[in-house]
């Protein structure tokens, strides 16, 4: 029997003149799939569950991510289709940001990162919209090939709850004295 989402998935490819790469992702509620429309140009498509228990994750999803789009953050919201439970967004090319990390950047490229993003933590911060999912092991920061990190899945986010991105990733990045990642930033950073 196939999936009910991979039903929805092939529906809403189809109304949009898209086809399907891969999946490149699977989470607790949702799968993300790489999809192509027919110039090649890549986009994410993110489809919820049929089992998921998160209420209105599309709805929630798409206004973040506007949100965070109106002031230059995140992947671009394409378009979103309730009905089928389906975002799609630009496509980031980038690794996530601890992978990227623990590659040994340069100094000066890790500087760079570092500056992006806890620009766009108080950019997120100034506006009211909590990630609540920045800290971890930094994979909803995807790092490009230019160095710049993109933050993505803003479907946890909150424009309700307190936003503290940005003490949040400084606590992250580099006052947890036993994480892994702040030590590492400091190793790069001191030498």
């Amino acid at each position: 029997m196939i999936p009910d989402s991979a039903l929805r998935l092939a529906g809403f490819l189809n109304e949009k003149n898209l086809e399907l790469a891969e999946k490149i992702s699977k989470g607790w509620s949702s799968e993300i799939f790489l999809v192509k429309n027919r110039k090649g140009k890549k986009f994410a498509a993110k489809v919820e569950k049929q089992k998921s228990q998160r209420k209105r994750m599309v709805e929630k999803e798409a206004a973040n991510l506007k949100a965070a789009n109106r002031i230059g953050i995140g992947p671009k919201l394409i378009c979103f289709d309730c009905e089928k439970r389906i975002v799609l967004m630009e496509f980031i090319e980038g690794i996530p940001f601890s992978k990227w990390l623990f590659q040994n950047p340069q100094k000066k490229h890790l500087q760079k990162c570092l500056d992006s993003l806890l620009e766009q933590a108080k950019k997120l911060d100034e506006i009211g919209l909590s990630h609540g999912q920045l800290a971890g092991r930094g994979a909803n920061i995807l790092v490009k090939k230019n160095f710049l990190p993109i933050i993505i899945d803003f479907e946890k986010a909150s424009q309700a709850r307190k936003s503290k991105n940005f003490n949040q990733l400084q606590a992250f990045l580099f006052r947890n004295p036993k994480g892994s990642v702040a030590k590492k930033i400091r190793e790069i950073l001191e030498n």
